[in-house]
């Protein structure tokens, strides 16, 4: 045993300088904003960047389809990390928020004018997104203990209870159908969905690397001691909030606009936001791209993999992916593909 780990450490501390120069060349540049990556990182990275990329010419159309819906639940995954994993004020109502985002292009569409342009409705739906964040943080961010995730859970509940309250506006339980989707071409498609998704990923890993997110994480460890240091602990959280609900908008926008409709039940239940959380859990939290890891791994599982590949039925299908969460939680607590980082500057010797 000790044998072989010898033998894998020499691979991989080869392999490590080796890619050293590179790694370093891009230490230099932005090391400061994203973080330090050493030779092993730096291959795990790009090359994941490189197949990312290059999935629709490479990949089936079940699995490209996969990673498409992935990129959208990367968003909701990372947005949620932002707030709840750097905070430790764990939400259940983050899908609010892109329901939020969601309904509002579909009224606009529905009950305005069928040809309004996205460049109306996609802003406004994002601001729509906002403006429900902050209905939501406002009072119950001035709260501790368990009561703010008590509140977002209510706050989900209210949501589903208004629409078919309002159903004139939003359709009821059936929803809006009458959106317009981006493109039927599977590979623009997949790019619409993509991109958002690394320019998202890149300005959080940017705000999380910053003082602000430094600060995010200390109200996490010790909030006594941050209002202790005369910083305001409530504004900071407020401020977390908003941030995870302008991406959340986002990708709200991205996803009515992939399906052509909302619905309360695809859109709205506590379900989406539990699953936001199981990605982020699964990946790592507090790490921005370790959610967006869980996403792809959890999505392209379920819904290619199980689905296309094994042909499990969707009882079968859910049952893997809890159970795979629940492993996650008892023996990987730290998340998957934070283990994998870690491991990686372990057998590298670089700084994460």
């Amino acid at each position: 045993m000790s044998s072989a780990t010898d033998r894998l450490s020499t691979v991989t501390g080869r392999l490590d300088q080796s890619l050293q120069p590179l790694a370093d060349g891009f230490n230099r540049l932005v090391g400061d904003y994203v973080g330090e990556l050493n030779g092993l990182q730096f291959a795990l990275v790009f090359g994941s960047l490189a197949a990312v990329l290059t999935a629709p010419f490479w990949g089936t159309f079940g699995l490209v389809r996969a990673m498409t819906v992935a990129a959208i639940w990367a968003i909701f995954a990372m947005s949620w990390d932002i707030q709840s994993g750097y905070t430790g004020y764990i939400s259940f109502g983050h899908s609010v928020l892109s329901g939020a985002a969601a309904y509002t292009t579909a009224m606009l569409v529905h009950n305005v004018d069928p040809e309004l342009s996205m460049a109306i409705t996609i802003p406004v739906s994002i601001l729509a997104a906002l403006v429900v964040g902050l209905l939501i943080a406002l009072p119950s961010l001035r709260l501790s203990g368990p009561y703010f995730s008590l509140i977002t859970f209510v706050a989900v509940l209210i949501f589903y209870r208004l629409i078919p309250s309002f159903s004139a506006y939003t359709g009821g339980e059936t929803g809006i159908q009458s959106v317009e989707v981006f493109t039927y071409d599977p590979i623009a498609r997949y790019y619409y969905m993509i991109v958002p998704m690394l320019v998202i990923a890149v300005v959080l890993t940017v705000i999380a690397r910053s003082n602000i997110g430094l600060i995010l994480v200390s109200i996490r460890e010790n909030e006594a001691a941050v209002n202790a240091a005369g910083i305001d602990a409530t504004k900071f959280k407020i401020f977390s909030f908003a941030l995870s609900s302008i991406p959340m908008g986002i990708g709200g926008v991205l996803l009515v606009h992939f399906t052509g409709g909302v619905d309360p039940t695809t859109f709205i239940v506590v379900d989406r936001s539990i699953e936001m959380i199981a990605m982020a859990v699964l990946g790592g939290m507090s790490s921005i791209l370790g959610p967006l890891g869980g996403a792809f791994f959890l999505i392209v599982l379920r819904d290619y993999i199980l689905t296309d590949l094994a042909g499990l039925s969707s009882p079968a299908r859910w049952t893997i992916f809890w159970g795979l969460v629940l492993a996650v939680l008892v023996f990987v607590r730290e998340g998957l593909f934070r283990k994998l980082w870690h491991t990686l500057e372990r057998y590298g010797g670089g700084q994460p």
